[in-house]
């Protein structure tokens, strides 16, 4: 879990607009995948976390992995 990686997210929108698609999302770049998922699962508020999406170079982490990873994670501290 040495690749860089990007984390984004979307805050909640509480009244879209109908058929309205753009939606401003957040990034922020991290050295590692397990840091990335540290700042999702532990900075996140609950609601954003749900949005959350971490890419690599190689491949894209959805929030059911980054649960996992996390879990792992935990689990070696």
């Amino acid at each position: 879990m040495t690749d860089t990686a990007t984390v984004f997210w979307y805050p909640p929108i509480d009244n879209p607009i109908p058929g309205s698609k753009v939606i401003h999302g957040k990034e922020r770049m991290f050295e590692s995948v397990e840091n990335a998922v540290v700042f999702v699962m532990e900075t996140l508020p609950e609601q954003h976390r749900q949005t959350a999406l971490i890419k690599t170079d190689h491949r894209s982490i959805h929030q059911p992995d980054i649960e996992g990873i996390y879990a792992g994670i935990k689990t070696r501290d």
